[in-house]
Formats: structure tokens, C-alpha cells, sequence
């Protein structure tokens, strides 16, 4: 309950002063860590907001994690923020993994092979990229445009870094990834795969009537229709990968979505706040309402998300069980 309520903290009022005191007027001044020195701008501020209401959990190099899961003791975590210059992903662990680029071994006499991924600690070797602050791997995989910078890396030419969802918003393509570089061992020494997802948003909803069209709507709808859609994109395109792996992996494939949804709880919500009775999704920000806690909290007691976890404890052989 306690990291719970911390971990909703308000991190957006912190950021914005940043912003006007620091990045715009003040000008820039320098903090050290590991050795080197970096300018305290507003990726600076969202870090140490994040460390304090996670009470520094998080507070070390992406290396620290490398024995706990090697000896699976926690889940291993592959961070995928994408390279503005090019489009392609970044991969960031607490060890090499260059596998994820594993695909292209399947066109060895193709002329231009274009891999998809760049593997952080291999690219930045020199730099001691093993040693990359854990806080700053999730910021550069979170990286909202103009809210916080986006991230240099020291390379020739410099890359730049921003949001993992722009290329895959729920990472199921590198779980695929992932499965293909060892799919004869997966399917050898386990009795299959779950792709689990936790969705901040449906997968399947209704396609809302256009009403009221007007003059600047029919010229912005093309722009639109594509950033509003971006996510269904992506879902056609996750659902055609998974649909290929079962063709090539030995073995059993099922998936789980744990989907955000706000329909259930509407009257209660509507209650909370009747200004705001047609919209009950929690917004996009640092910072929530406690009616938006509470919508994102009791999401799971929905009547999908409690069926889907039963299906996840049957394929598990345990049981889960979901406080009220």
C-alpha cells in the first residue's frame, strides 16, 4: 500500500518548475555521478523525483541487476527506447544483448540487411555503458517530447533518444524477438509461452460515430486518424508476429491482456465527479486525481481482466488471487 500510494505522486509540478527556473532562466548548472559530470536539467528533476518516491530502489547502475537474473531471482529486463535518427530500437540490459538482432542470420547473402536494434553496452563499451544509472533507462524509455529532454548519447554522429512506444507501445515485438533467438531452448526445457501484456488502453473497442464535422476537422483528420490509431497499428502488427511464432516455435503460445478500462466503474467514478461524467479515463500525466487512482486501481476487478487472470493462473498450474 505504501510504495502504491508513493509511486503516484505528483511528478509533474516538480518538472514544470524545472522547467521555468532551471532550463529556461537560470541557465544550466552541473551534478556529478559515476565520475562524469552532467547538466541538471529536466531529466535531471524527473529522475530524482522517481528516486525519491520509489525511496532509491532503483537508484543503481543497469549492471547491478545482471546476477539476481542470471540466477532468476527477478525477471530480466530489456529497456527499448527508440533512436530518433534512424528509427531503430535500443536495447538497454543489465548485460549484452545483441541477440535481439538474432533475425537477421535468416538472409546471410541479402545485400543491405538492416538491423532493427542497437545493443546499449556493446555500443558504448568504451564509455562504460554497463554503468548507465537504472533511473536513467527508464527515463530514456519514457521520454515525453517537449515535457522531458531527450537524451544524447556520445557517439559520431551524436544519437538521440526518445520514447520506447513510439516504435512498439506494449514490447511485444521484442518478446518475439526474444523468443526466436531461443526458441529451440524454450521449446526443449518449458511446456510453452504466455505473452503477457498490460494495456493502458483496450484492444477492442467500438468505432465512434463522427458528428458535427467541421471545415478544420475534414483537413486535420488525415493527420489525426493516423496519431489516434497508432496503437491499433501496432496491435495488428503484434497479433501478426505472435500468429507467425506459432509456425516456427515447438510448442504451446497463449497471451494474456490486462487492458485498462473504465466502463465498469463509470457510475461510481461519475459520482466522484460529476464535471467530468463523460470522460473517466485517467489522463496521460505526472500527475493524478484521486478519482483517477481510483480508476486505474479498480480496473482489475473488471469482469475481462478477472477472467483473463484466471486463464493466466490455469496456464501457470497455481492460483492468483486479486484483493477487492
Amino acid at each position: 500500500m505504501m510504495h502504491r500510494r508513493k509511486i503516484a505522486t505528483d511528478n509533474l509540478n516538480p518538472l514544470i518548475f524545472s522547467l521555468m527556473a532551471n532550463d529556461l532562466f537560470v541557465g544550466f548548472t552541473k551534478f556529478e555521478y559515476g565520475g562524469n559530470f552532467y547538466y541538471r536539467d529536466r531529466g535531471y528533476t524527473f529522475e530524482e523525483q522517481l528516486n525519491q518516491i520509489t525511496e532509491e530502489l532503483l537508484n543503481k547502475p543497469i549492471a547491478a541487476y545482471d546476477s539476481a537474473e542470471r540466477h532468476a531471482v527477478i525477471p530480466m529486463m530489456i529497456l527499448t527506447p527508440t533512436v530518433v535518427n534512424d528509427g531503430r530500437k535500443l536495447y538497454i540490459a543489465a548485460r549484452p544483448v545483441s541477440f535481439m538482432n538474432y533475425d537477421i542470420l535468416n538472409f546471410p547473402k541479402h545485400a543491405s540487411p538492416k538491423i532493427s536494434g542497437v545493443d546499449f553496452q556493446t555500443l558504448l563499451e568504451d564509455h562504460n555503458g554497463a554503468n548507465l544509472r537504472f533511473l536513467s533507462a527508464l527515463r530514456m524509455s519514457a521520454t515525453f517530447p517537449y515535457i522531458t529532454p531527450n537524451t544524447t548519447l556520445p557517439t559520431e554522429p551524436a544519437i538521440k533518444i526518445m520514447d520506447a512506444g513510439i516504435s512498439d507501445n506494449f514490447g511485444v515485438s521484442d518478446a518475439v524477438r526474444f523468443l526466436y533467438a531461443f526458441k529451440d531452448w524454450i521449446g526443449e526445457n518449458t511446456s510453452g509461452v504466455v505473452f503477457v501484456s498490460i494495456r493502458d488502453s483496450p484492444k477492442l473497442d467500438n468505432v465512434k460515430q463522427k458528428t458535427g464535422q467541421t471545415i478544420v476537422d475534414d483537413f486535420t483528420q488525415p493527420i489525426s486518424s493516423v496519431y489516434n490509431n497508432f496503437e491499433n497499428f501496432q496491435d495488428i502488427n503484434s497479433d501478426m508476429l505472435i500468429g507467425h511464432a506459432k509456425s516456427w516455435f515447438n510448442g504451446p503460445i497463449d497471451r494474456i491482456d490486462l487492458q485498462y478500462k473504465t466502463e465498469t466503474y463509470l457510475p461510481i467514478l461519475q459520482k466522484m465527479d460529476s464535471i467530468r461524467q463523460n470522460n473517466s479515463r485517467a489522463s496521460l500525466s505526472w500527475r493524478l486525481t484521486t478519482r483517477e487512482k481510483y480508476s486505474i486501481e479498480y480496473t482489475i476487478n473488471s469482469t475481462e481482466n478477472q477472467a483473463q487472470l484466471m486463464r493466466l493462473a490455469e496456464l501457470l498450474g497455481d492460483s492468483v488471487v486479486v484483493n477487492r
